[in-house]
């Protein structure tokens, strides 16, 4: 049963990192559309109304392009926040598995400690009494 509980644990902590991943990846490339966004703007000299053309062209469509990011962003960050709450959960599961586990061993070892105890009391007192009733024979 804990290997279950192991293995599941280790399957959340990878999709929590791939989710964390996911989102880091998404986070940067939105930096690098504002930043792309940012630099169109930047210089404002036109040489030629061509050149303001395709400025203004490639400006809106990093605006378009923003949008969507942000919201595959929003996306992952809610799939990091998901995958966070079941890695806490398959942990939690874990570690109660674990201490139930160690507890069952606990409990079965004074068990058998207590049965080893009782079995050598009873060979102890046998034996004792076997030599009283030897010492009482003569």
């Amino acid at each position: 049963m804990l290997k279950v509980r192991d293995t599941q644990k280790r399957l959340k902590e990878r999709a929590l990192i791939k989710a964390g991943s996911h989102y880091a990846q998404l986070e940067s490339n939105a930096q690098r559309i504002r930043n792309l966004h940012t630099e169109t703007h930047q210089s404002e000299v036109a040489v030629t109304a061509g050149i303001l053309a395709a400025k203004m062209e490639l400006s809106d469509r990093l605006l378009d392009a923003s949008h969507v990011v942000e919201v595959s962003v929003q996306a992952a960050m809610q799939s990091l926040a998901a995958a966070e709450r079941q890695n806490l959960a398959a942990q939690a599961i874990h570690e109660g598995t674990e201490k139930l586990l160690k507890s069952k061993v606990s409990i079965l070892r004074k068990t058998v400690a207590r049965q080893e105890d009782a079995t050598s009391n009873i060979l102890y007192n046998i034996d004792k009494y076997r030599k009283k009733e030897s010492c009482d024979d003569w």
